[in-house]
């Protein structure tokens, strides 16, 4: 359904009770998850409906035609090389069960990219990322506090493995990607105060140190090089100004043997008193080791995704498939670990490249609007963590991405050239 118009009167109904309370939810139940009877559920999916619902109702419901072109060619084609080409060609007969929940997982995200898109042009998109920010910034904070004060409140609920704080997230390394997407609003917005900016920083670093993560603060240390080469190459600044930072990088530098000894030095201690503080501090000592050992198995994981996509690099494996398929071929029963990996599997070359390629662009063309510049900034370096992240975990299916990518989309669309 196409909306005649883009304007939401935000007097009507777009200040409807309801509907906002349902935003409210969706943004912050996108930080939980949890598996219920064998299937990945977050209480976000339930009022991300009632979004939908009320948006179909009210006849304000946009789908934008090339992304829904683009999912149409995707299900067939997964669909088809699942049922049909996969079992000919390696004498594989995947579960029709695993099928249909891997194809429902796909339309999900797209619901999500719908939901995204749409609440973008219903003008509640800073709303959602404002909240979406502060509660996983709460969370953050419950964390420290447990885990610092070692308190062993909700152990089974909030921690992995009774050590790795991972919040309401089914996974710690999730859940340190999205409490780095959540700073990013704290970091970005002007109006916020400084002290602020560098209290949310702060906050963000302890609650991924909690949560044991590896591919959390290498994720948190990419981003914040990356806002660090900004800060000192594309933003304007006095001649002074830019002498004293010249100086400092050059003594920073000089400096760095004897700090990364003192930091050894402190996180050891931290890491006798923390447990899941260890598998960071492995980063520090042995990062080859830290990358391919100690619960992480990234090397191997990857290896047979690139097996996996050897297989079929032009249509992909399909869904459903992937698991048994590594299995049967190579004797290796995990997801890839990286979604870019696992979509490129799945998907084939072809198709996996257009679509990282048209995401990209995005991200490109986010950089340079001058449109609602900061919140499309937000969004732009939200999905770039994702994305950092996706190097070391599959978010493929995650929630966020995708309501944040449509919602990006939407908002660096040309609003003239909207069908009415």
């Amino acid at each position: 359904m196409v909306a005649h118009t883009l304007e939401w009167n935000r007097t009507e109904a777009g200040r409807s009770v309801w509907v906002t309370l349902s935003i409210f939810f969706t943004a912050i139940l996108l930080h939980q998850s949890n598996v219920i009877f064998g299937v990945n559920l977050s209480f976000a999916d339930f009022f991300s409906i009632f979004i939908l619902v009320f948006l179909i109702w009210n006849k304000r419901l946009l789908v934008p035609m090339t992304p829904l072109v683009f999912f149409i060619a995707i299900s067939f084609m997964v669909l088809v090389t699942a049922a049909f080409y996969i079992p000919i060609k390696f004498m594989h007969e995947p579960a029709p069960a695993r099928i249909v929940s891997d194809y429902i997982k796909l339309l999900a995200i797209f619901f999500y990219f719908i939901i995204g898109y749409n609440l973008s042009q219903i003008n509640y998109l800073k709303e959602t990322i404002r909240w979406y920010s502060y509660f996983g910034m709460l969370i953050g904070i419950v964390g420290v506090w447990l885990t610092f004060l070692n308190i062993p409140l909700f152990t089974d609920i909030l921690y992995f493995a009774e050590t790795r704080f991972r919040g309401l997230m089914i996974d710690p390394n999730y859940f340190s990607v999205l409490q780095i997407t959540a700073m990013v609003y704290f970091t970005r917005m002007e109006s916020i105060k400084t002290r602020y900016k560098l209290l949310a920083a702060i906050l963000t670093l302890l609650s991924v140190l909690v949560s044991g993560s590896k591919t959390g603060i290498i994720t948190l240390l990419s981003y914040s090089l990356i806002r660090l080469v900004e800060y000192l190459f594309l933003k304007q600044k006095k001649l002074n100004v830019l002498v004293f930072q010249v100086f400092f990088i050059v003594v920073l530098a000089l400096l760095a043997p004897w700090a990364m000894l003192l930091l050894e030095t402190i996180f050891s201690g931290i890491a006798a008193k923390i447990p899941s503080f260890g598998r960071v501090y492995y980063l520090l000592t042995d990062f080859g080791s830290a990358v391919s050992e100690g619960g992480s198995g990234r090397e191997a994981t990857w290896k047979a995704a690139l097996q996996v996509i050897q297989l079929s690099p032009l249509i992909g494996v399909g869904i459903g498939t992937y698991t048994s398929l590594a299995w049967q071929m190579f004797h290796y029963d995990n997801v890839a670990h990286n979604t870019f990996l696992q979509l490129t599997a799945e998907w084939g070359i072809p198709l996996a490249v257009l679509f990282f390629i048209y995401v990209f662009f995005i991200l490109g063309k986010a950089t340079q609007s001058k449109m609602n510049n900061e919140i499309n900034l937000i969004l732009r370096d939200m999905i770039i963590i994702l994305l950092i992240g996706s190097l070391a975990i599959s978010l493929n299916n995650a929630r966020v991405l995708w309501l944040f990518l449509g919602a990006i989309v939407f908002s660096l669309k040309d609003k003239n050239a909207v069908t009415k």
